[in-house]
């Protein structure tokens, strides 16, 4: 995969930072500071893989837990309920990854 920009691209890069930079000086300061931990890793697909496959686990774990009348139901399917809506935020952040 070829990162590079063309002249054309590089000009409309900067246009574009010049205007961010001149329309709100706060934007100033996260330009220049590099991506922390938390926002590089949200960009690698193997994290995002294995939270798809935990969050897809507890929620089979919660689901049967609360079908097979164990203790505690409401509990399990507020579990399954929340890791499905997280498992869900993660597949679509997953899919907006270009991997390519």
């Amino acid at each position: 995969m070829d990162t590079r920009l063309t002249p054309r691209e590089q000009l409309l890069l900067a246009e574009i930072e010049h205007h961010l930079r001149r329309s709100d000086p706060r934007l100033d300061r996260r330009l220049d500071r590099p991506p922390g931990p938390a926002a590089r890793l949200a960009h690698r697909p193997g994290p995002l893989v294995a939270a798809v496959a935990l969050l897809a686990t507890v929620t089979a774990a919660g689901a049967l837990w609360a079908g097979a009348g164990g203790s505690h139901p409401l509990p399990a399917v507020l579990l399954a309920a929340a890791a499905a809506l997280l498992c869900v935020l993660a597949l679509r952040r997953l899919a907006r990854l270009r991997l390519g």
